[in-house]
């Protein structure tokens, strides 16, 4: 690969966010009296869009109930997601990467401001060209944001990497028509990611594999 330019997903990548967002759907459920979810359970079974898998699960999916339930999420996450880390090795990877002269950008469902803002407050900004999130908090429209961004990065799809543990980070670089990495440690489980044909990393240490010439 002469890769050339990086493009990061945020949630469940770099940061390990996983067990936060159960702990905090499961708080949802609760009050309505429904059955919790286990983090196996949640692995193996998200996808987006988050409205689809709220509705699989018994929560509010649309209208007025599921903007609110987003904006709760959201509220919830921002309070707690400080108990978060960094996933094994991400800063030395961007580390390493930055080394290279190879350029870094995040892509995030996430939106803007709030994507910006945790990635300024763990002191990583000096590693990215750009950060990149939606205008909702619905977790939609990656794909335009996506499509948006490498439009301006004046490069060939095989020049870009992306980097996700989703099914929809897949999708995203099927849009795109770049080469993709997933990443086993974050939203989606190994055997959820593998039906995506791509290949699949354990440790963010292994795109070291794919960048070095």
């Amino acid at each position: 690969m002469n890769i050339k330019h990086i493009l990061w997903d945020w949630n469940g990548t770099l940061i390990n966010d996983t067990s936060l967002c159960v702990k905090i759907l499961n708080n949802f459920l609760t009050i309505r009296s429904k059955s919790s979810i286990s983090v196996n359970f949640y692995r193996n079974n998200f996808y987006f869009p988050v409205s689809g898998f709220y509705k699989s699960i018994g929560l509010p999916h649309e209208g007025k109930e599921f903007n609110l339930l987003s904006k709760m999420f959201i509220s919830n996450y921002k309070d707690l997601w400080k108990q978060c880390s960094l996933q094994p090795h991400a800063e030395k990877v961007l580390r390493k990467i930055n080394d290279l002269n190879l350029k870094q950008s995040i892509l995030s469902a996430g939106h803007q401001n709030d994507v910006a803002s945790f990635v300024s407050e763990l002191g990583l900004n000096k590693y990215f060209y750009s950060v990149n999130g939606t205008n909702n908090i619905q977790a939609q429209g990656k794909v335009g944001t996506a499509l948006k961004l490498t439009s301006k990065l004046n490069l060939q799809p095989q020049e870009i990497l992306l980097v996700g543990d989703t099914l929809h980070d897949s999708q995203v670089g099927d849009y795109i028509g770049c080469p993709t990495l997933l990443f086993s440690k974050g939203h989606n489980s190994p055997s959820t990611l593998a039906t995506s044909k791509r290949k699949i990393i354990d440790d963010l240490m292994q795109l070291m594999d794919f960048v070095q010439h």
